[in-house]
């Protein structure tokens, strides 16, 4: 137990982005701050140690690991520390429970948290052996074994192009479809294995990487739920309130990326008709172009590199 409480401290040292998101967040005089995805709680611990002592933050954790660990490391702060066991995709429904009427700041990270990397047992690894698994919430049925084992062909040719922008996923199905007739994939680095030996791509990026985002991205509905939650923090949150985003792949960044310019819109030509139509925006973006690691924190934290923060402040 003491070495797994000597890693929980150790995680919570790599941050990302730690400065960035707490002058995004502008914490000042602002007391209520929505964490959508607390992990380990160390950006939590962050944003708690500068909000006033009247200062409070709700934290949303789906994975029951995680919050355990989250309610340990935040304990110092008491009630000041109010933690949800529910995914993001809950955020109005969970805020009316608690009478929460308006926020002045939402967080959301959407990278993994160390944790879930590095247990094996959560399958979101290829270079550790576990399960294909790939489920934040543990309760829901689908995993991703019954995805790469059971879904049409035309369906995993969709997931690895969408999903994981993946060039050579009709090779990829037509060798998964051949082999799992006779013998299904069953763990991680099988699969990883797999696809090495068959792409032979030599890269920086492991051959696997691109199928497994594919795989967590709908096994989890992730982008489904960054929407929703995108909408939901647009709506509970108070005027000039602060939505601070960080995404890893491309997909997740233009999706938060178009949801600002969307709500930053204040009128859509529309050539064919000759007419401008006027619109009230809902949202000024902050960033205009998204904040990145340092060389020095991608040195410190190398799984920190891909990481993209947008800050967008409400009207």
């Amino acid at each position: 137990m003491m070495k797994e409480d000597t890693n929980i401290q150790e995680f919570l040292h790599v941050s990302v982005l730690p400065d960035e998101v707490i002058e995004g967040l502008e914490l000042k005089n602002k007391k209520v701050i929505v964490d959508c995805t607390l992990g380990l709680g160390g950006h939590a611990k962050l944003i708690l140690q500068n909000l006033g002592d009247q200062g409070k933050l709700i934290g949303f954790e789906v994975d029951e690991d995680n919050l355990k660990a989250a309610r340990k490391n935040l304990k110092s702060f008491g009630e000041r520390a109010v933690l949800i066991n529910a995914n993001f995709s809950r955020l109005s429904e969970e805020l009316k429970k608690l009478k929460v009427r308006g926020v002045d700041a939402v967080f959301i990270d959407l990278g993994l948290s160390s944790p879930q990397v590095d247990n094996p047992g959560k399958g979101f690894s290829f270079l550790r052996e576990g399960p294909l698994d790939m489920r934040f919430d543990k309760t829901q049925a689908l995993t991703a074994a019954q995805v790469i084992n059971m879904y049409p062909q035309t369906e995993l040719i969709r997931i690895f192009k969408e999903y994981g922008e993946e060039p050579l996923a009709r090779k990829i199905v037509a060798a998964i479809a051949k082999r799992r007739k006779s013998r299904p994939f069953k763990t991680t680095t099988e699969l990883a294995w797999f696809l090495e030996k068959l792409l032979k791509r030599k890269s920086h990026i492991h051959p696997a990487t691109r199928v497994f985002q594919a795989l967590r991205i709908t096994v989890n509905n992730e982008l489904d739920v960054l929407d929703s939650v995108l909408r939901q923090a647009v709506e509970v949150l108070k005027k000039k309130g602060r939505l601070v985003v960080i995404s890893y792949h491309s997909l997740e960044d233009r999706m938060v990326k178009r949801f600002f310019r969307e709500c930053a819109r204040e009128f859509v030509n529309e050539p064919e008709k000759l007419t401008t139509t006027y619109l009230k925006p809902v949202l000024k973006i902050i960033t205009k172009k998204p904040v990145m690691p340092s060389q020095d924190e991608i040195t410190r934290n190398p799984r920190s590199r891909s990481a993209k923060l947008r800050i967008a402040e409400k009207l």
